[in-house]
C-alpha cells in the first residue's frame, strides 16, 4: 500500500506541478507536497490512467457525515486529453459514491477566474451559492 501510495503521489504531483505552473494563475498551492498528502491520507481520489500515464483525477471528501454535505476539492486534467469528457465522468462518478453513501449535497470551490470550471459546475447542475474571498462556491443537490 504505502508503494502505491509513492506511486500516486509522484503521478498527482507531476501533474498538479504541470497545471501550477502553466502560467495561468488559476490553480495556486502553497505547499504542493503536504496539500497532496493531505488529499491522500484523506480524500477519495479517482483516477484516469491509461499506459501508466495519468490523464486526470479527481479528488473529494466524503466525510461530513452529520451535515451529509460532500466536497470536490480538485479536478485536473492533462491538457493533452481536454475535451475527452474525463472531467464531467469524474464528477459524476464521485456525485454517484456521494449519494450511494447517503450524501444529500455537493459542493465545490473554484477560482473565479476559471470560467472552465464555472461552467463545468453549471453544466453538471451545480447552483453558485455566492463568493468567498477568492472562490465562487457551488452546491449540488443529490
Amino acid at each position: 500500500m504505502i508503494e502505491e501510495s509513492s506511486y500516486m503521489k509522484s503521478k498527482i504531483y507531476d501533474l498538479m506541478n504541470l497545471m501550477i505552473n502553466d502560467e495561468s494563475g488559476l490553480f495556486e498551492v502553497g505547499n504542493l507536497d503536504g496539500y497532496i498528502d493531505k488529499l491522500i491520507e484523506k480524500a477519495c481520489i479517482i483516477t484516469i490512467m491509461a499506459q501508466e500515464a495519468l490523464h486526470g483525477f479527481l479528488a473529494y471528501y466524503a466525510n461530513d457525515y452529520e451535515n451529509k454535505v460532500g466536497f470536490i476539492s480538485m479536478l485536473i486534467i492533462d491538457p493533452s486529453t481536454k475535451r475527452m469528457g474525463y472531467g464531467r465522468r469524474l464528477v459524476e462518478f464521485a456525485l454517484k459514491d456521494l449519494t450511494m453513501k447517503g450524501f444529500k449535497k455537493c459542493r465545490t470551490e473554484v477560482n473565479a477566474d476559471n470560467t472552465k470550471a464555472v461552467n463545468i459546475c453549471k453544466r453538471l447542475g451545480f447552483t453558485y451559492m455566492g463568493k468567498n474571498d477568492i472562490y465562487m462556491v457551488f452546491e449540488k443537490q443529490l
